[in-house]
């Protein structure tokens, strides 16, 4: 359970208990009645504190882990900063890298009207979801965060030479130049 959840939880808890000793108090009932109501108020009350207690802990965590990710995603995206994102083929192969491949491929069958910004933006993407993903995963399974980055570079690089990395590419690159064609005669006519 979440902290949220613990922290609702022991609320209600608590809510429970204070009826509960409420009604003793209020109901005509026997005394044996009215000592299994405070019985189970008492329980209900132990069981809230240490429900509270569970709350704090895991807010603490969630904090922890919280910062541990944002310190991980400034170091990794450190680390990124010296990747190349000239050429056409490398922010295909970013994009690739950052799986958003099939956001590249319906971009460039349905006719983006603007594909040059579209690549940009789909490589802007993919260079804030890898370091993202790398923190994640440093936090989650205790590995350096450098350690997943370079992992994750020597991954862009197989993916850059992989063919069909490149035909994808070459179709980009040969739509950017069709658009810029058709801009470049519009504005001379």
């Amino acid at each position: 359970m979440t902290a949220k959840e613990l922290k609702n939880l022991a609320a209600q808890v608590r809510r429970t208990d204070t009826a509960l000793r409420q009604l003793a108090g209020r109901l005509d009932l026997s005394d044996t009645d009215k000592k299994a109501l405070v019985k189970a108020a008492m329980v209900l009350s132990n069981s809230g504190r240490k429900l509270g207690a569970q709350a704090t802990r895991a807010k603490r965590e969630e904090q922890a882990r919280d910062t541990a990710i944002a310190k991980a995603t400034l170091e990794a995206k450190a680390s990124m900063a010296g990747w190349p994102v000239e050429t056409t083929l490398d922010k295909v192969a970013l994009c690739i890298g950052g799986q958003l491949e099939s956001n590249l491929r319906h971009d460039l069958q349905n006719g983006q009207t603007d594909l040059a910004w579209s690549l940009d933006y789909w490589a802007k993407q993919a260079r804030q979801d890898i370091p993202a993903e790398a923190a994640w995963l440093s936090v989650r399974d205790g590995k350096p965060v450098n350690e997943l980055m370079a992992l994750a570079r020597e991954q862009l690089e197989q993916i850059r030479t992989r063919p069909g990395t490149i035909a994808l590419a070459e179709r980009w690159q040969a739509g950017m130049e069709a658009q810029v064609a058709v801009t470049g005669e519009t504005s001379r006519g």
